[in-house]
């Protein structure tokens, strides 16, 4: 299994991996590093599916800060 060291790992007969180096471990090195914290799984895991929520409408003419548009040539406050 792949991991991503988070500090300087020695693997095998004294190779080191420095942070945010990838290495190939067994299953249950990669277990061991990964729940001491030292490395992170490379492998893709399931994610829950993002929540999409609808967008409300809002009055804001298109501007985005949701303050109506003044008519050109007109200043002042405009109320709705």
């Amino acid at each position: 299994m792949k991991v991503r060291a988070l500090i300087t790992l020695v693997v095998g007969k004294g190779k080191q991996i420095a942070p945010n180096g990838v290495c190939d471990v067994s299953d249950a090195e990669a277990k061991r590093l990964i729940s001491l914290g030292y490395a992170e799984s490379l492998k893709k895991t399931a994610q829950p599916p993002v929540e999409v929520t609808e967008i409300e409408e809002d009055e804001s003419d298109g501007n985005g800060d949701k303050q109506p548009i003044q008519p050109n040539g007109q200043t002042g406050n405009v109320q709705k």
